[in-house]
C-alpha cells in the first residue's frame, strides 16, 4: 500500500488543507495519507494557535490517516532546516511519496529550480548577498536572478560555438521565475532540495494551490492561515459577551480542552453550542465558514472557551527573557550573529516585545527570523545544540492521531525509528540526541500551555496526560 507523506502546520486546519487531502484521496484512494505536523510551535517561531492534539484530530477527521509530530527542534527552523527535518522524518516513517501544495505543479520545473539553488555558483552568490546584509529569502532570489542572467549570457555565447550544456540542462525555460511569482512553491522546492541532499527517493506529488499563503484577509474560497488566525483573534473582541452552553468553570478535564470528544461531533450545530451567529459582526466571525463543516463546531467551541494561544502573553515571556539575558547568553543562541546581541539588549529596554522587534527589524533580520531567535532564547537553543540535532535528524515519531487505515500502517511496522505512543515513559528512558529532542518538545509544550488565554488550561502536564487520538 502506498504511503503519501505531507509536511504541515495546520495553523489552524482549514478548507485549503482539507482540499489537499481530498485531492490525494480522489487520485490515490488506497493510499495511506501520513502527516508530519509541527507541534506546539510553528516554523516562524510563534506558538500554534490551537493545541497540536486538536489540529491533528481535525486533520484525521478531514482525510488524513495518521499524524505524527515534527519535533520542535526541526519545526522551529528556517525553511531549509524545517524542510530537511520533515523530509527525513517522512523517510524514516516509511513513506513512498511526498505531497505539498503549490500554485506551480510541474514537477520537472520544481526539480530544475532546486538544482539551480544547489549549484555551486548560486551558493557562492547566496553567501555574498547574505554577507551584504540581505535576508535569506531575498539573498536566495538575488542569487538565482544572477544565475539566470549569467546563464542567459552563456546561452548567447553558445550560438558562437561555446559549450554551455551544463547550464542549459539546468535552465532550458523560464521556470526560474517561480521563485519570483510563486512564493508558495519555495517550501516545496526546499523539500526537493532535502531529498537530493540526503539521497532520499520519494515520489513528488504537488497539489494545486489557489490561495495566497500570507494573504491577511479572508477573500478567497481557500484561505491563508494568516487571514484565518487574524479573523479568529478579531472575533474574540466582538463575541466576548456571548453566552455559552458550556460553563468554563465546570470543565473537569483540561488536558484535551473543550469538544475533544468525537461522539456525534459532525452533527453539532451553532445553536446547540449556544452561539447566535446572527448576532455577531460578519467580518469578525465569518472565519468558521473557512473551516471544514465537520470541524467548525469544535473549533467554535474551543475559541469561545478561549483555549487558544494568546500572542501577547507569549510576547511578554520573550520580553522578560530578553530583560534577564546577558550578552554571553545571547551570543550562544542559534542564528544570533553579527553583533545582534548588542541591539537585542538595547531593544529589551523598550516597553514591549512588539516595539523591540520593530526596532530590530532590518534588511537582514526579518520578523520571522527575529521571532525564531526569540523562541530559541526561551528554549535555550544554542548553536552547538542546534547543529548536533540537525546533523542527527529526527530519531522518533510521536503519534498524535490516527484512524483505522492509520492503525493498519502501525501494524505494518514500516518505520525505521521508534513510534511513540506513550510519551512519558519514552522520554524517561531517552538518551543522547533523542533525550535532547524530547526535552525540547517538553519545554515547547509547557511554554505553549502557559500562553493559553483561559487560565483553566495553563497547567504544564497536558503533554504527558494526553494520549494519541483514535478517530
Amino acid at each position: 500500500m502506498k504511503t503519501i507523506g505531507i509536511i504541515a502546520e495546520y495553523n489552524p486546519f482549514h478548507k485549503g488543507h482539507a482540499h489537499q487531502l481530498q485531492e490525494l484521496r480522489r487520485i490515490y484512494p488506497d493510499a495511506t495519507l501520513l502527516v508530519v505536523m509541527s507541534g506546539d510551535f510553528v516554523q516562524r517561531g510563534t506558538p500554534a494557535i490551537f493545541s497540536k492534539f486538536h489540529r491533528a484530530q481535525w486533520a484525521v477527521m478531514c482525510g488524513a490517516d495518521i499524524v505524527f509530530e515534527l519535533p520542535s527542534m526541526f519545526a522551529v527552523s528556517s525553511a531549509e532546516y524545517f524542510a530537511a527535518g520533515g523530509v527525513r522524518l517522512l523517510h524514516a516513517l516509511g513513506c513512498d511519496a511526498i505531497s505539498f501544495g503549490t500554485t506551480h505543479t510541474q514537477v520537472e520545473d520544481l526539480i530544475s529550480v532546486a538544482k539551480v539553488l544547489d549549484h555551486p555558483s548560486t551558493q557562492e552568490s547566496l553567501r555574498t548577498f547574505l554577507g551584504q546584509g540581505y535576508s535569506y529569502g531575498t539573498a536566495l532570489r538575488k542569487a538565482t536572478q544572477l544565475f539566470r542572467s549569467v546563464n542567459s549570457s552563456l546561452s548567447s555565447d553558445a550560438s558562437s560555438g561555446k559549450n554551455t550544456s551544463e547550464n542549459n540542462s539546468l535552465e532550458n525555460s523560464n521556470h526560474m521565475c517561480i521563485l519570483d511569482s510563486d512564493p508558495n512553491a519555495i517550501l516545496g522546492i526546499e523539500y526537493i532540495r532535502a531529498l537530493h541532499r540526503y539521497h532520499i527517493d520519494l515520489d513528488i506529488i504537488p497539489v494545486k494551490r489557489t490561495s495566497s499563503h500570507h494573504n491577511p484577509t479572508l477573500d478567497d474560497s481557500l484561505p491563508s492561515g494568516t487571514a484565518l488566525r487574524n479573523a479568529i483573534y478579531a472575533s474574540k473582541h466582538t463575541s466576548s459577551s456571548l453566552s455559552r452552553s458550556h460553563n468554563m468553570q465546570q470543565v473537569s478535564d483540561t488536558s484535551y480542552g473543550p469538544c475533544a470528544s468525537l461522539e456525534d461531533s459532525a452533527s453539532i450545530s451553532l445553536d446547540e453550542l449556544g452561539v447566535d451567529a446572527s448576532s455577531l459582526e460578519e467580518d469578525t466571525f465569518k472565519w468558521h465558514h473557512y473551516v471544514p463543516s465537520m470541524v467548525a463546531p469544535l473549533a467554535i467551541d474551543i475559541v469561545q472557551s478561549s483555549y487558544y494561544a494568546n500572542l501577547d502573553r507569549y510576547y511578554d515571556m520573550i520580553h522578560f527573557a530578553s530583560r534577564v539575558a546577558t550578552k554571553e547568553d545571547l551570543q550562544t543562541l542559534h542564528d544570533m550573529s553579527d553583533g545582534l546581541e548588542e541591539a537585542w539588549l538595547t531593544a529589551s529596554t523598550l516597553s514591549s516585545w512588539t516595539h523591540a522587534r520593530e526596532s530590530l527589524k532590518s534588511r537582514r533580520y526579518t520578523y520571522a527570523r527575529l521571532d525564531r531567535i526569540a523562541t530559541y532564547s526561551l528554549f535555550r537553543r544554542t548553536k552547538e545544540l542546534f547543529q548536533e540535532c540537525h546533523q542527527q535528524g529526527p530519531t522518533y515519531g510521536r503519534l498524535l492521531a490516527f484512524n483505522d487505515r492509520g492503525r493498519q500502517y502501525l501494524k505494518e511496522k514500516r518505520s525505521s525509528i521508534p513510534i511513540v505512543q506513550k510519551w512519558a515513559p519514552f522520554c524517561q528512558q531517552a538518551s543522547g540526541i533523542t533525550k535532547v529532542l524530547c526535552e525540547q518538545d517538553q519545554l515547547a509544550s509547557r511554554i505553549w500551555r502557559l500562553t493559553v488565554e483561559n487560565p483553566l488550561y495553563r497547567d504544564s502536564h497536558y503533554d504527558y496526560t494526553t494520549s494519541p487520538m483514535y478517530i
